[in-house]
């Protein structure tokens, strides 16, 4: 079975299933733009029409699935479009004959291409396509459309440990991607920092991964990490910061003592009701 991958943009190679730290190179910071050179691919440009027969489309949740079929050798015949596993009937030459609004054809005559596009990628529109041509005989080709679910992973698992003072990376990487990401949205504890003005930190982002640097880890930058890629599963990660010793067990003692006032206000007997009272009335001055 060929195997190809279609995506918004000219289609590349898919990301690995897991990227390294190797992956994920110091880029520039997100705000000027992420290098996208893509290179071209001349798929199926010069192969005959049973050599297109059975290719797998791989498409990502919330892209655009382009499936291909050209027809060389079968001159200008009408190509009618179906969901084959459901007997759906899609397009009839350039006219669309769903009520989806996801579907689009494309004819491109001088390279013999028909291109069914579906917009906004669910996974219930995984499945068997058929591309009939209406020559003599008629002809079929058949595809198959895989959808995947592209999602953020942390390499360094849901919790990190960092002194304060040093410079840390939080590293992100998109797995199942079949395009590389466009955008990374980052938060802390909820609050998008992308372009945070009031933290010292950097957001750098290169095709399939990116990364939070942070100059001066300080007791503040502690918290919930979201790594939300666009048109993929997000991923948090728990960054806790460790304080000198001298802190930290000023921490820990101021904590204790709270910990033990409270426990001490909670197991202490409320007074009777003949108390409250007396000493409402004046018989108890001394409470």
């Amino acid at each position: 079975m060929t195997h190809i991958n279609i995506s918004d943009s000219s289609p590349v190679s898919p990301a690995p299933s897991v990227a390294g730290a190797s992956t994920c190179p110091r880029e520039r910071p997100q705000s000027q733009g992420v290098d996208r050179s893509l290179r071209p691919q001349n798929a199926f440009t010069s192969f005959r029409p049973e050599e297109q027969n059975n290719t797998e489309v791989v498409a990502q949740v919330g892209s655009t699935a382009r499936i291909r079929c050209y027809t060389h050798f079968l001159g200008n015949a009408m190509v009618t479009w179906t969901k084959s596993d459901e007997e759906l009937l899609l397009t009839v030459g350039e006219r669309i004959y769903t009520s989806e609004p996801r579907y689009f054809i494309s004819h491109v005559r001088h390279r013999k291409l028909w291109e069914l596009s579906i917009r906004d990628v669910r996974a219930a529109d995984a499945g068997a396509y058929e591309c009939q041509v209406a020559s003599h005989p008629l002809a079929a080709l058949f595809f198959l459309l895989r959808v995947v679910e592209a999602r953020a992973v942390v390499p360094d698992g849901a919790a990190l440990h960092s002194r304060a003072g040093v410079r840390l990376r939080i590293q992100c990487q998109v797995d199942l991607a079949t395009e590389p990401v466009s955008h990374f949205f980052w938060y802390h504890n909820g609050t998008a920092i992308n372009f945070s003005k009031t933290r010292s930190l950097t957001v750098v982002t290169h095709d399939y991964c990116s990364y939070v640097v942070i100059e001066n880890v300080t007791w503040a930058d502690s918290g919930v990490y979201t790594c939300a890629p666009l048109r993929a599963r997000p991923a948090n990660l728990t960054l806790h910061v460790l304080q000198d010793e001298q802190r930290s067990a000023l921490h820990k003692g101021r904590a204790h003592g709270d910990s033990a006032r409270a426990v001490a206000s909670v197991l202490s007997p409320a007074p009777p009701a003949w108390l409250l009272v007396a000493c409402l009335v004046g018989a108890r001055p001394s409470c």
